[in-house]
């Protein structure tokens, strides 16, 4: 059977009818190792009861909160100075604080609980996706380890007085989730069965590996590499050029000391094609570093902050790779103007740029 959101709220008044006999007490029932006020108890789209922790659960798929082991709606209670109550899904330690959570959706009581004066919250609805509050699709996209669970709060929501919750494993993108095992102090774990000899075996496995070979920090300029400018224009009366320097790449393949590394940029002065006693300095030249998505396998990477042309000083970083994530390729390109001061004769002016790449 598939639950719906519907049906569950609409049969509260009838629900409440079959808790009388049953006596639900969640709220006293024995702390979680995981920090829970008490056992809370997951049960999936058909209203069957989660217990596989290997079981992967769809990021959008119906999943409701119970406070008993026998039945989705069985109540969970929440303390007498309860005013109201929240489905939540927070980092690990910060279920009781309400501006930590990742994200939650307003939950409500029994209007009829079984008994007079006590809150029940029933069949919590603790589907991921229907969290409308905060950041859900960040949790999702992040994946990792969370709290998923039932808050019961005073002070407009504001204040946790008790919460019961369950640890899930997020998968990263897809936000498909497993659920760890219901670990409660003095709560008896199930037995075991025990397995008939004759319907297993086992294979000894043991592989020999040969340990990993530390590589080299190398830069990759291509051969005759030559930036692009476009075509100049005046502007405020000082001829001015923009373009782009071209793709390095810096290959650092020293996988076990993944030391980081920095590259610099030096520029020499420019020097005209037509005569060359005539040059304009190299704080001309503006220079922006960038990073290339396309081909950069490496992490950690930060491209440097950008020169301005006419009070550029070189040499300048370029780049930098931080410590422990850096192995890989890195793509780095750098958007470029050129400023000619008035004075200069028109005509083309060379210089060269000397990348250089060092180990940290």
């Amino acid at each position: 059977m598939k639950l719906n959101h519907k049906l569950k709220l609409g049969a509260a008044g009838v629900i409440s009818l079959a808790l009388v006999a049953a006596g639900a007490s969640a709220a006293s029932a024995a702390v979680q190792a995981n920090g829970s006020d008490a056992p809370l108890y997951l049960y999936d789209t058909s209203g069957i009861l989660v217990t596989d922790p290997s079981i992967v659960y769809p990021w959008e798929a119906d999943s409701y909160g119970s406070g008993g082991a026998t039945s989705y709606d069985e109540a969970t209670l929440c303390p007498p100075a309860s005013t109201g109550t929240n489905n939540f899904l927070s980092p690990v330690g910060s279920e009781r604080t309400v501006l930590s959570w990742n994200a939650y959706s307003t939950g409500g009581f029994n209007p009829n609980p079984a008994v007079a004066g006590t809150h029940e919250v029933l069949a919590a609805n603790l589907t991921p996706n229907t969290f409308i509050n905060g950041n859900a699709r960040g949790a999702q996209a992040a994946g990792g380890n969370y709290s998923i669970g039932i808050a019961c709060t005073i002070n407009s929501g504001v204040t946790v007085v008790a919460a019961f919750y369950r640890t899930i494993a997020m998968t990263p993108v897809s936000g498909d989730y497993t659920v760890t095992a219901l670990d409660a102090v003095g709560v008896p774990e199930e037995p075991e069965v025990p397995v008939d000899p004759s319907t297993q075996g086992t294979v000894a496995l043991a592989p020999t590996i040969t340990g990993a070979v530390n590589g080299v920090l190398s830069l990759n300029v291509p051969v005759g590499a030559a930036a692009t400018f476009g075509t100049p224009s005046l502007v405020n009366n000082k001829s001015t050029t923009t373009g782009t320097l071209g793709a390095v790449t810096v290959n650092d393949g020293r996988v076990l000391t993944v030391n980081g590394w920095e590259l610099s940029a030096n520029v020499a002065d420019f020097v005209s094609s037509a005569d060359a006693t005539n040059t304009i300095g190299k704080t001309q030249l503006g220079f922006a570093p960038t990073i290339t998505a396309a081909g950069t396998t490496a992490t950690g990477i930060t491209a440097a902050a950008a020169q301005v042309a006419g009070s550029a000083s070189y040499p300048a970083m370029f780049a930098s790779a931080a410590a422990g994530n850096t192995v890989g390729a890195s793509v780095l390109d750098a958007g470029l103007t050129f400023v000619a001061p008035q004075a200069k004769a028109a005509g083309t002016y060379k210089s060269t740029m000397t990348l250089t790449v060092v180990s940290k």
